[in-house]
Formats: structure tokens, sequence, C-alpha cells
């Protein structure tokens, strides 16, 4: 009975647990209706009803009181009952408006964007299947060689590749396993451990601005400026952001080498490389060819999310992606891009974007700088795709009735200021694994992270001023 006490504790604290979720969810639900109907009494009732659940959709994202993937369905479930009023229930009809067709709230679902991001995970999936990513990153390593500096370049770059392509956090696990042998001989408590092991968070971090599919705010980015006519490329998205992220990397590489520079030469352990198999090498095949289709799209004329199909295709069909691989795909952020998707064409149908707009000062000249500034700092404390699903939609509101601001600039800007946030340990993921490592400290985080994000956004605002100065985009 006695070895039975522990377990009934440990239920009891659960259902506590769930109760108080519970009540936390009833009474932001609640929250949310009392303050939309105190908010609008001008409003026409769907926007009304909108603006409850964004503000509803705000809440729970931030305080996670139920999970980032089933606040989005939340959203889209709402939207359909309170917007659509599929059973014509007579509660909901309004005699201003005409019910919006549900179908326009599940499209979010199956919007390209969501298929781009999927083959991208599928192709990440199969390189850390067949150990392509480990093969790579060990020849790369070896190549930079062994002296310090070298080695410090060559994480960094290594990392960046692969952020490119695998989730940061993926990228982040798999390089701080390939460095725990790699430092093998480099005493502990030497300054450059935390040099490496502060480069491979903020490297996967900054090179996962580079491509559509590298992280969640780009994807969001895209495919909201897409539901708005605007077509950003594969090809175009890595033109526009690579420069400003290389800048990002050489002055991540340069700030390390001054912070945690050894004090001594070092002796490092060469990377063991493990050779290609063959599927190793088909793997790598698909993978170059998927990724020259994706930037040739305006050659060919093959959208990127039909290319992505491609992928997924061949290794679902030939039996390299497993059922089993198949259902460890990170399916919940697939469905909280949709959930910001959604939030989008939600506020667009119903015209709460802009009312909302309407409500900023969209003149005033540094509203960008504002915006950029705001993504940074709630990037910091939530996470960034938290922060990009609730300012994107905004943003692109603004942009849309505003005559002086590129819409491209605030809203690119605003996905590049997420993926900068990288100040504290809980800030992402990646930042997170590093910081288990017990390595590092907080500050090492604060000083590297916040000259980083202080830069990027100076930067990112010069650079795209730039840009469109020079009418380049």
């Amino acid at each position: 009975m006695n070895s039975i006490k522990p377990l009934i504790t440990l239920a009891q604290k659960g259902q506590i647990s769930v109760t108080r979720r519970f009540i936390q969810f009833v009474m932001i639900i609640f929250g949310s209706t009392f303050l939309s109907w105190i908010a609008s009494p001008d409003l026409e009732t769907r926007t009304s009803f909108m603006l409850a659940i964004l503000i509803a959709a705000a809440l729970l994202w931030v305080t996670e009181t139920i999970p980032l993937f089933a606040t989005s369905l939340l959203i889209i479930g709402a939207q359909i009952i309170f917007l659509g009023n599929p059973g014509d229930w007579e509660i909901l009809r309004t005699t201003e408006t005409i019910p919006i067709p549900y179908n326009d709230f599940l499209q979010p679902i199956a919007d390209p964007i969501i298929i781009l991001f999927l083959g991208g995970f599928i192709l990440a999936k199969l390189g850390v299947i067949v150990e392509v990513d480990r093969y790579i990153s060990g020849t790369v390593l070896k190549i930079f060689g062994l002296s310090a500096k070298k080695a410090l370049l060559g994480v960094i770059v290594c990392t960046a590749v692969f952020g490119m392509w695998i989730s940061n956090t993926a990228t982040t696990a798999m390089m701080i396993t390939l460095t725990g042998s790699f430092l093998a001989n480099v005493p502990t408590g030497n300054p450059f451990r935390r040099a490496i092991t502060l480069a491979i968070p903020f490297a996967a971090g900054i090179g996962g601005l580079m491509t559509p599919i590298s992280s969640p705010p780009n994807a969001i980015a895209v495919g909201l400026l897409a539901r708005n006519g605007i077509q950003i490329g594969f090809l175009q998205w890595m033109i526009i952001v690579a420069p400003l992220a290389i800048l990002l990397l050489y002055l991540l590489y340069r700030l390390l080498w001054h912070f945690y520079k050894p004090d001594q030469p070092l002796s490092l352990a060469p990377v063991e490389i493990k050779p290609f198999t063959r599927k190793g090498k088909f793997v790598v095949l698909i993978f170059t060819i998927t990724v020259l289709l994706w930037l040739t799209d305006t050659l060919h004329g093959i959208p990127p999310a039909v290319v992505a199909l491609f992928p997924i295709i061949i290794f679902t069909a030939t039996g390299l992606l497993t059922v089993k691989e198949f259902n460890r795909i990170d399916w919940n952020i697939l469905f909280i891009i949709a959930g910001g998707l959604a939030l989008g064409q939600g506020m667009r149908l119903t015209g709460l974007d802009q009312v909302i707009a309407g409500l900023i000062p969209v003149n005033a000249a540094s509203i960008i700088l504002i915006m950029f500034l705001i993504a940074l700092v709630m990037g910091t404390f939530l996470s960034n795709t938290t922060t990009a699903v609730l300012l994107i939609p905004m943003a692109i509101s603004m942009a849309v009735i505003s005559d002086n601001i590129h819409i491209k600039f605030l809203v690119v800007g605003i996905a590049i200021m997420c993926g900068s946030s990288m100040i504290l340990p809980i800030s992402t993921p990646p930042n997170a694994i590093a910081y288990s490592t017990g390595e590092l400290s907080k500050k090492d985080f604060l000083k590297t992270g916040g000259i980083i994000g202080c830069c990027s956004i100076v930067l990112t605002y010069g650079y795209f001023w730039l840009l469109t100065y020079l009418e380049l985009w």
C-alpha cells in the first residue's frame, strides 16, 4: 500500500494541474468575449466575433494554457462556427452580413506553404535516418582544420548550412553531439568550449533565416504574403536574406573569438567520418534534385509546394520513410503554421485587420523600426512561432492601408527579427539544448545574443531600406 501512495499523490497533482488549466482556459474564453464586447460596440457582428477569437488566441498562445497546435485548431473551429455558421443556426445569423463559406477557413490546413514545409521536414528526416548529416558535417569540419580559430569558423558554417534545411532544434542537437568528441582534448573550463557550444544554437538560428522551409516564422511570412497576392519564391527569399545572414554569421564569429578566445594553443580531436551508404547517396541525389528545382522555379514554372511533393512521394513510396518515422514528423508545427494562416485569413475576411491597422499611426516614419523591436522583444520571451502568428497578420494590414510602408520590408523583417531573438536560454529550443550542457551561463547568452539581436535590427533595417530605395524588390 505504501508503494502506491506516491502514485496516488502524483495523480492528484496531475488532476489539480488539469483543473487549473481548465479554469484558466474558461477564464480566457469568457474574458476574450467580454473584452471584444466592450471594445467593439460599433463593429459588425462577425468582426466582433473575430476580435474575440483573436484575443483568445493571443492569450492562449502566450500562456500556453493548451498546446500551441491545439490553439490553432481552436481558431479554425471557432471561425467555422461563428463566422461560417455551417449549421445555419438562428442564434448566429446576422442581418448586416452573410456567412463566410466554411471552406475558406479550412484552406490553411492544405496551404501550399504547409506542403512546402512538410517536404522540408521529410528531406531533413531522411538525412538524419541515413546519417548524411554526420558525414557532411564531419567532412566540413575536417576541411576547416583543427586549429581553434578555423574550427570555430567551421562549426559556425557547418551549423548554419544545416540550419537552412533542417529544423534549428535538430541541427543543434546533432552538432552538440558531434562536437562532444571534437572538444575531447579541450580542458574543462577553457573559454573555447563556451565559444563552440554557444556558436551552435546561434548559427543554427541565423542559418534558419535563409530559406522559407527552415523556420515557422519564414513560412508564415511567405504564406500570408501569398494570400495577399504577393509571391516570394524560394530563390528570391534566399537572395534577399542570404547577404544579411552571412553578415550576422561573420559578426557571430568575431564576437565569439573576441569573448572566448582560448588562453593557449589547443589540440582538437578529429571528427570521425562514417562512409556514405547506398541509401545515403540516394537521399543526397533526391535532395539535390529537389533543391535545384526549388532554386529554378522561375525557369520551369513548377511551384515550390508542388516540387516538395517529389521527395515526399519518392521516400514514402520506396519505403525509405517508414510509417513509424512518418508519424514522428513534427505535425504540430504544421498545424501551428496553419493556425497563423487561418488567423490572418479570418482577420482579412471580416475586416478586423483594417480596424486594427486603423488604430495604429501607420504614417509614422519609425513604425517599421518599432515593429522590429516589438518582434525581437516578444521573441525573447515567447516562441518565435507565437510571435510571428501574432504580429505578421497585423503588419500586413498596416502595410496594405498605408502608402508609405513597403509590405515586404515590414513582413520579411519581422520574420528575421523572430529568428534573431536569442538573448535568453529560454528564447529558443536550441538555446535550451546548449544551456543544458552545463558549459554556458545566462550571461553568455545575454552578452552575445544581445549584441546579435541589436545588430540584427540595425542591419536588417538598413539593408531592407537600401533594397527598397533601389527598388530591388
